[in-house]
């Protein structure tokens, strides 16, 4: 397939946002397809309309979604360094396309040349004229049900276009040849269209939903409090089991601090700070049974939405 390319104007300055986090949070729950759908959080039933979305609110806690006879299970939270998300019950195809923006003109191997560098070229399966088959192009095929800003880093979403021109950075000499990668979400009937601006054939994507029960999901992993040979330790980590496990039983501002006192920077160093030592646990066993749970907070350190069992 040929090569989709924007060569599009670079001028100057920086914007910076800033954000604050309450107890709870809004996030779209977005509807791709051509037809309505329901779907019901907490047993609130909800009904998307086509090709749009509903805002929905959420505590911090734990919640249920259930949609097409099928439900699952995640947790809202406090994030760090959390940037906007959606949710996408229908486990609709969505886009990650990347372009080039240059204050000069690239030739197209320049152009390609760039995005492998970034490893922006991916492999999507597609349908064309019927067959399917593999091709290569700067985008990155996104269907989970919990999409997060956090994992794909995109630039503009679904809803929003490429501008015409974009900011330069004010640290750069006049005149200087420059070049930035910037990326944009599409739903995918969108995407398709993109495709038929430079493309001849008929394409189509499989569509290809999991089971609710078939998604990755997020655990705590099984900590071993017998293998733990320091008794302070033991009762250290088994406190932190019983703080998690009551933490899944909260909702709103009752979960933030508690939450907090769990999982953020200070807490996961304080969990560090030496219960055991070497004359009461020679082999560290401690420590590393605390290693599996601080490493599965901070898996999750920058997302608000997540799936659990």
């Amino acid at each position: 397939m040929k090569k989709i390319k924007y060569f599009l104007l670079l001028i100057c300055s920086l914007i910076l946002i800033g954000c604050s986090e309450p107890s709870s949070i809004d996030r779209w729950i977005d509807n791709p397809t051509a037809n309505q759908i329901k779907v019901a959080i907490d047993g609130k039933e909800l009904t998307i309309p086509a090709k749009s979305g509903v805002n929905y609110t959420f505590e911090y806690g734990k919640h249920t979604l259930s949609y097409n006879n099928d439900d699952f299970n995640f947790v809202v939270k406090p994030a760090q360094f959390g940037e906007s998300g959606f949710i996408n019950p229908t486990q609709s195809n969505y886009y990650l396309y990347t372009v080039i923006y240059s204050t000069s003109e690239i030739s197209d191997e320049e152009y390609e040349k760039i995005l492998k560098q970034n490893r922006e070229i991916n492999k999507i399966l597609a349908i064309i004229d019927g067959k399917e088959q593999e091709i290569e192009m700067p985008a990155k095929l996104i269907n989970d049900i919990l999409i997060e800003r956090s994992d794909y880093h995109w630039n503009y979403s679904y809803d929003q276009a490429f501008p015409e021109e974009i900011t330069q950075d004010l640290r750069l000499k006049k005149n200087q040849s420059y070049q930035e990668i910037f990326r944009k979400l599409y739903r995918e009937s969108d995407f398709i269209e993109l495709i038929k601006e430079d493309e001849q054939e008929d394409i189509s994507f499989p569509y290809q939903p999991k089971k609710f029960s078939e998604i990755s999901q997020y655990v705590i992993p099984k900590i071993n409090l017998n293998s733990i040979k320091c008794e302070e330790g033991r009762k250290y980590m088994e406190g932190l089991l019983n703080d998690w496990n009551h933490l899944m039983t909260l909702k709103g501002s009752d979960f933030t601090k508690p939450y907090n006192n769990l999982a953020s920077n200070d807490a996961m160093a304080k969990s560090y700070t030496s219960v055991c030592t070497k004359e009461n646990d020679p082999e560290q066993s401690y420590r590393k049974e605390l290693r599996q749970f601080i490493d599965a907070l901070r898996s999750t350190r920058d997302v608000n939405f997540y799936v659990i069992k």
